[in-house]
């Protein structure tokens, strides 16, 4: 991409900012991102034009950085280099990192051709069968995250936050390790702040210097509060366009880790990362233009104020959601969120302002008639989650599926149940055949290569959990 507008706007920045490095980055096959640092100089007279080399190895990894037979370009073919080509309407001079900007890259292969598993082209091919069908993509993710008392991040001497004497007991495990496995500290706070404007008012130099850095980068922030575990916090952005959503999602987080950890925090996007207490979603709240840029889920002649499309969106999403879960919820731990009672879905469900639904209807109609996906954990892809979302939505729209009646009040379990484990939802994923021939067969067979993988290397471990209920007893 070499838009002359986007390349003026990069050099001045560099000029202007004392750029001195830029990190080309790319979302790997396991929600990972990875990134190379090249010179400034090094950008400007080679980069931009030709792009920069990355090991294909790097596709083969799972989270763990092991890499796993027959996944990316598979072992017989050497790993050679592919190219990060990078797309210039992403760049970003950090804030919180003098002298640094960022940007985000698409991945070719030694042949010069898209790799077709990398999860932001998964996504763009989405967006183009959707610009086919005559719509524009709208939304934002929203996230919720834990922040952890963390020793070894040395907090800035200029922007210390102080916090609270915090209940130890609070973290994951106090039995002893026989191993180097990690141990989270305690959360930054204790109990149950939910929206505590006096909590918040001792958390506000953090919060404004997060809110900030994340406007400064273009960002969009809107909204930051305390959530309802013991360290929780959640924070929201203003809606963008097409890919842009995955990408400032991609943004934020990284984002929100590397501030914190300024600040001597470790922020955490786990799903599930404290025993007893509430998980992190992040909420997809999207909706779809047409062309005259009318928003295409609103209808002021319908009592609910909802458009046929918007229904039939809402039924593809929940028709699908035992496949695309392994998609929005792609770690053993995901699945550890959606409980009952727990502000998560754990059933395929839609309702009017019913957060306990996998897909809530906010109350808001005309143009900013918009529906919320609960589904995604914290940790989600967010280009796999709003490719997914995406494509059993048109799915929905162009087989006409009715999504039943809302659901109402708290008895939510009489609907079909969501995959309850990582395992069961890669199942669900293999066998659709909706999902491969939308998504791809390359895609397909690389997803499930590395997730069951995963799978594998956490069944043969043994947890805490099994220590703790077996050890004494047998």
């Amino acid at each position: 991409m070499t838009n002359p507008d986007w390349l003026g706007f990069i050099q001045q920045s560099i000029q202007t900012h004392h750029v001195q490095s830029i990190r080309v980055c790319v979302q790997d096959s396991s929600n990972v991102s990875r990134s190379r640092q090249v010179s400034a100089k090094k950008f400007l007279e080679d980069v931009l034009t030709h792009g920069l080399s990355i090991p294909s190895a790097l596709f083969a990894f799972d989270s763990s950085a092991v890499i796993v037979p027959g996944a990316g370009p598979g072992e017989h073919s050497g790993y050679p280099s592919w190219h990060l080509q990078p797309d210039l309407s992403t760049f970003s001079v950090l804030p919180y990192a003098p002298g640094v900007a960022r940007i985000i890259a698409d991945v070719y292969d030694d042949s010069g051709q898209p790799v077709q598993y990398a999860p932001r082209h998964v996504l763009q091919r989405l967006l183009n069968r959707m610009k086919s069908a005559g719509f524009q993509l709208q939304g934002s993710f929203e996230f919720e995250f834990y922040a952890f008392m963390d020793p070894s991040l040395g907090a800035q001497a200029n922007g210390q936050i102080t916090m609270s004497p915090v209940r130890t007991d609070l973290s994951l495990s106090d039995r002893p390790s026989l191993d180097s496995t990690p141990r989270l500290n305690p959360p930054a706070w204790s109990g149950l702040q939910c929206f505590s404007e006096v909590k918040q008012s001792r958390l506000e130099p953090l919060l404004m210097s997060l809110l900030k850095t994340l406007e400064d980068m273009g960002a969009a922030p809107q909204v930051a509060n305390t959530e309802y575990g013991p360290g929780q916090f959640e924070i929201s952005y203003a809606p963008f366009w097409g890919v842009e959503i995955a990408d400032m999602a991609f943004y934020y987080r990284t984002t929100i880790k590397e501030v914190f950890a300024q600040n001597g925090l470790k922020a955490s996007f786990m799903s599930k990362p404290l025993n007893g207490f509430s998980g992190s979603g992040a909420h997809l709240h999207h909706a779809l233009y047409r062309p005259d840029g009318s928003n295409a889920f609103f209808d002021s002649t319908a009592q609910d104020g909802l458009s046929q499309d918007c229904k039939w969106f809402i039924g593809g999403q929940l028709a699908h959601a035992r496949t695309i879960s392994a998609l929005m919820n792609s770690t053993v731990n995901s699945y550890k969120r959606l409980q009952p009672h727990t502000f998560a879905p754990y059933t395929a469900t839609w309702g009017y302002d019913q957060r306990e639904t996998m897909i809530r209807v906010p109350g808001v109609r005309q143009e900013n008639t918009r529906v919320e996906n609960r589904l995604p954990g914290a940790d989600t892809d967010p280009y796999l989650a709003l490719a997914a979302a995406l494509a059993a939505g048109l799915d929905g729209i162009e087989q006409h599926i009715d999504p039943g009646t809302p659901a109402q009040g708290s008895n939510l379990g009489n609907y079909p149940p969501l995959p309850r484990s990582l395992f069961e939802s890669l199942l669900a994923l293999k066998e659709d055949e909706w999902a491969h021939a939308t998504l791809g067969k390359d895609f397909m067979s690389q997803f499930l290569k590395l997730r069951f993988a995963e799978v594998d290397r956490f069944m043969r471990h043994v947890t805490d959990w099994e220590l703790q209920e077996y050890a004494d007893i047998f």
